[in-house]
C-alpha cells in the first residue's frame, strides 16, 4: 500500500520519515508513473469532496429551522455543496496535467451509481456552471400603473431566482458516488504503485541512485497563470 508524504511547507524537499531507514527519494518518469500521478491528483480532490460532503451535512442538521444561524448555515452548506460537485467533476474533466477519470470503468456494472453521476453531472453542468436548466431563471418585467395614471409605467424590475438542492436523499446519493470513487482510485494506485515497485526492484542499485531528485516547487502568486 502506498504511504503518504510529510511537506512542511519550507524549503524544496519532501520528508520521507514515513519510511525508516531509506537513504534517497528519486523521481522516476514513464506512462505508469504519471498514471500514478494522475490519480493522486484525484484521490486528493476527491478527499476534499468527502470532507466537504460531511461538513455540509454537519451544516444542514445543527440549527433551528428558520433561525438566522440556520440561513447562514445554508449558506455555507451551498458554498460546500457546489464546491464538492465541481471538484469531483474535476477528476472526470481532460487537462495536460492529468488523465481524467473514466466513469465506465469507475462506475462498471453499477447502475445506479451511473444514473446518480449523469444527474450530478448535469446538475453541474446545466446549473452550476452554465444555468441551462429550470434551476436558474431570470425575467425582466415592466411594473404598470393604473390605466388612466401618468406616467403608465411605475418601473422596470429585473429578477433571478436560483434553486439549490441540497438534502439528505442529495446527500447519501453524490457520497456513495464519491466514496465508490475513492475506493476505485485508491485500488488503482495500488495496482500500479505494485507494478513499479516490481520493475524497479529489477534494477540495479547505482542505475536507481542516479535517478533524478524529485523537483519541488513551493507555488508563489506570480505562477497563478503559468501553466506546469
Amino acid at each position: 500500500m502506498m504511504k503518504s508524504l510529510r511537506y512542511p511547507g519550507e524549503g524544496s524537499t519532501l520528508d520521507i520519515k514515513n519510511y525508516p531507514g531509506v537513504v534517497a527519494l528519486k523521481r522516476i518518469d514513464d506512462p505508469i508513473a504519471r498514471q500514478l500521478q494522475a490519480l493522486a491528483l484525484h484521490f486528493y480532490d476527491l478527499g476534499f469532496c468527502h470532507d466537504a460532503l460531511v461538513e455540509v451535512a454537519k451544516q444542514l442538521h445543527r440549527s433551528k429551522p428558520r433561525s438566522k444561524v440556520r440561513r447562514r448555515k445554508c449558506f455555507l452548506a451551498e458554498a460546500l455543496w457546489i464546491s464538492s460537485i465541481a471538484r469531483y467533476f474535476k477528476c472526470f474533466g481532460g487537462n495536460r496535467s492529468r488523465i481524467k477519470l473514466s466513469p465506465s470503468k469507475v462506475l462498471k456494472d453499477c447502475e445506479d451509481a451511473e444514473r446518480d453521476f449523469c444527474y450530478f453531472q448535469a446538475l453541474r453542468n446545466k446549473h452550476i456552471v452554465h444555468d441551462e436548466n429550470l434551476f436558474s431563471q431570470a425575467f425582466t418585467g415592466v411594473v404598470l400603473r393604473p390605466r388612466a395614471a401618468k406616467p403608465k409605467v411605475e418601473g422596470l424590475l429585473s429578477v433571478a431566482f436560483n434553486k439549490v438542492i441540497v438534502d439528505d436523499d442529495d446527500l447519501l446519493r453524490f457520497m456513495g458516488l464519491v466514496e465508490l470513487t475513492i475506493a476505485w482510485v485508491d485500488a488503482k494506485r495500488d495496482e500500479l504503485s505494485n507494478n513499479l515497485m516490481k520493475k524497479y526492484e529489477q534494477w540495479e542499485y547505482d542505475d536507481l541512485i542516479a535517478l533524478p531528485d524529485i523537483p519541488l516547487t513551493v507555488p508563489s502568486r506570480d505562477q497563478v497563470m503559468t501553466t506546469r
